[in-house]
């Protein structure tokens, strides 16, 4: 239990804090391992990515040529023709390619239907085998800005941008850049990435920075833009095709090249220190591991340090030393904190970056003595104590009922016999005849850093099945910043849990119950319906509810509707017809409405019935006066 390898998930407490700087960089040689594993492969745009992530990475690329003239593609396939005339150029074999290569390219040129991508493939195609755009720019330009009218994605912008970066017409790109970076997704407020994914973000990100430099401006990405890409490229790191890689290269390394380029501040190796060890080293580079330009071995500093259990200051402004012969390294001298076992906030800043990280001092542990007690529940007799010294064991086998407590008593300290207070301090009851009858107890410290457990027999014996006998007490400690954890078997207690408990190994007296086959069937019977009255009374009460409209209907039947004063003005017929239309509303509502969907349209029949009918009033008053 004295071993480092237990405390494996303390990377887990390494935190950085500041959403400004990166935790991390592109795994360089995992992507070239798979880059140079494509190169066995068949596949013309595999191969074609490949070459180009090798490019990317300046290492050595083998002779392809008799691959390049060796494949068989299809005309007509514009996008097999991209991937094996780029492949052609990368590799200065476009001499093994035949002439009639150059059919698929012009032939897409010249529809009229073509789309962005099409029209993308077979330019670059053209231009891999040095026969330039024999698109007019103005004319050109039109044309792709009327396609991307009709289909507005990310990917269409990229391709757009591509295309202008070939015919220069780069300050197009430069006037909607900015507008389409703000349109980018964003991801738990941590990442931003174009809809697509990789491939159309990687196309848009190194298509924007080449134009801009062909410019000669900088760039409108804003730093928090700079980190949030970089961040959605590290969370692609794990790509394993040719294809991945090479556009996650391609994606970094604009933006690495970008000024100001997004720091990455990791701790290199071990997260900890402890009293022979003394210093913990910083990796400070940019998104693909490089050294930065423009920092100063002397700008990288510890700002301050903090120790997390009580927030006292252990240091400040204490600079790093750069590694020899390794520029990207920096090592910090904890010298000072080494005694004080715990965790550790420390502020490191490089140039005007700072970010917060989380290290652990490790220290050792010891526990002097146990001591064992076994009394009454009610403790009208005093316990028996029996002391025992670490890495001892019981002499004996304790005997205890289920009227008795046993009782355990410790305390903590390190390696200057200090008392501490440890994150983990638990004791366990098992027993060796059968491993799953155990029960675990948390040993909670007083105003004296002293441990102590109490176990009630008489509770702890339905999580032990009831079954007596003899039983261990194991004590376990441990911390995240202690470099010794503690695994101790104290003794052995033997169990009584009284005349109905079973003996450990014997077959309980009443067996579970256990079913073979299918279980009985469950039935449930629900609540009889409530009798619904007579349809005699049904009818009763429509008729009851209908009355005042028949009264009214023989009321106007008797007395004739007179239309010799009815004002036939604008008022007066959108009043009646709003009227009308709220009383049908009523009828719809009784046969199929919803009450909130008849609300919905009642609304503005009620208003349009009050402004009428009150403009219909007041003409109805003048009419009368001026009659007098």
């Amino acid at each position: 239990m004295n071993s480092y390898g237990l405390f494996i998930l303390l990377l887990s407490i390494i935190a950085f804090s500041n959403a400004n700087t990166l935790q991390g960089t592109l795994d360089l040689k995992r992507l070239q391992s798979i880059l140079e594993e494509s190169l066995k492969s068949k596949d013309i745009a595999a191969l074609h990515y490949a070459v180009k992530g090798l490019k990317l990475l300046n290492l050595p690329i083998p002779d392809l040529c008799a691959e390049v003239g060796a494949y068989k593609y299809d005309v007509k396939n514009v996008e097999q023709i991209f991937h094996l005339t780029s492949l052609s150029a990368l590799t200065s074999c476009q001499n093994s390619l035949t002439p009639d290569i150059l059919i698929g390219p012009t032939r897409t040129l010249d529809k009229n239907d073509a789309t962005l991508a099409e029209i993308y493939y077979a330019v670059y195609a053209l231009k891999a085998l040095g026969k330039g755009s024999i698109m007019d720019r103005e004319d050109a330009l039109k044309n792709l800005i009327q396609l991307l009218k009709k289909d507005d994605s990310p990917a269409n912008y990229g391709y757009v941008f591509a295309l202008c970066e070939h015919m220069g017409c780069a300050a197009w790109t430069a006037a909607h850049a900015e507008g389409l970076l703000l349109a980018a997704d964003e991801t738990d407020s941590k990442a931003l990435h174009f809809d697509g994914g990789l491939p159309t973000t990687s196309l848009l990100l190194t298509t924007i920075t080449r134009s801009y430099k062909m410019l000669k401006k900088p760039t409108p990405l804003s730093e928090e833009q700079r980190y949030k890409f970089a961040e959605y490229l590290l969370s692609r790191r794990s790509v394993n095709s040719a294809k991945g890689a090479a556009l996650l290269l391609d994606a970094a390394l604009a933006l690495a090249d970008d000024e100001p380029t997004p720091i990455s501040i990791a701790i290199k190796g071990k997260k900890y220190i402890t009293s022979e060890s003394d210093s913990i080293e910083f990796a400070i580079t940019d998104l693909i591991g490089r050294a930065l330009k423009n920092l100063k071995p002397e700008e990288v500093v510890a700002q301050s340090g903090t120790r997390l259990a009580d927030d006292v200051v252990v240091l400040s402004k204490q600079p790093l030393s750069q590694k020899a012969n390794e520029p990207t390294t920096f090592v910090l001298n904890l010298n000072k904190i080494k005694a004080q076992y715990g965790l550790y906030k420390i502020a490191l800043s490089a140039g005007a970056k700072t970010t917060n990280v989380n290290v652990a001092v490790l220290g050792e542990i010891q526990v002097g003595s146990v001591e064992v007690g076994i009394g009454d529940v009610d403790g009208t007799t005093s316990p028996k104590i029996t002391t025992v010294t670490y890495p001892n064991k019981l002499s004996e086998v304790l005997q205890a009922d289920h009227l008795q407590k046993v009782s355990l008593k410790f305390s903590v300290r390190d390696k200057y016999n200090k008392p501490v207070l440890v994150q983990q301090a638990f004791v366990r009851v098992g027993s060796a005849q059968a491993p799953d009858h155990e029960t675990i107890f948390v040993a909670e410290p007083d105003n004296t850093k002293a441990y102590k457990v109490e176990l009630n027999v008489g509770s702890i014996a339905k999580h032990l099945n009831h079954m007596s006998g003899s039983y261990s007490l194991t004590m376990y400690l441990g911390d995240s910043a202690v470099s010794n954890p503690i695994a101790w078997p104290v003794g052995d207690v033997q169990f009584n849990f009284g005349k109905d408990a079973n003996a450990l190994g014997e077959v309980l007296s009443k067996p579970r119950k256990s079913y073979s086959g299918a279980l009985p069937e469950i039935s449930h019977v629900f609540r009889s319906p409530e009798a619904r009255p007579a349809r005699l009374v049904s009818d009763v009460f429509a008729c009851a509810c209908a009355a005042p409209l028949l009264l009214l209907l023989v009321l106007w039947a008797r007395l004739r509707i007179n239309f010799a004063h009815f004002p036939f003005t604008p008022s007066a017929l959108i009043f009646h017809l709003a009227l009308g239309g709220s009383l049908g509303l009523y009828a719809v509502l009784w046969l199929q409405l919803s009450m909130f969907e008849a609300m919905r349209y009642l609304l503005p029949l009620a208003l349009i019935t009050f402004l009428s009918g009150h403009r219909l009033l007041r003409r109805l008053v003048q009419d009368k006066t001026a009659a007098r």
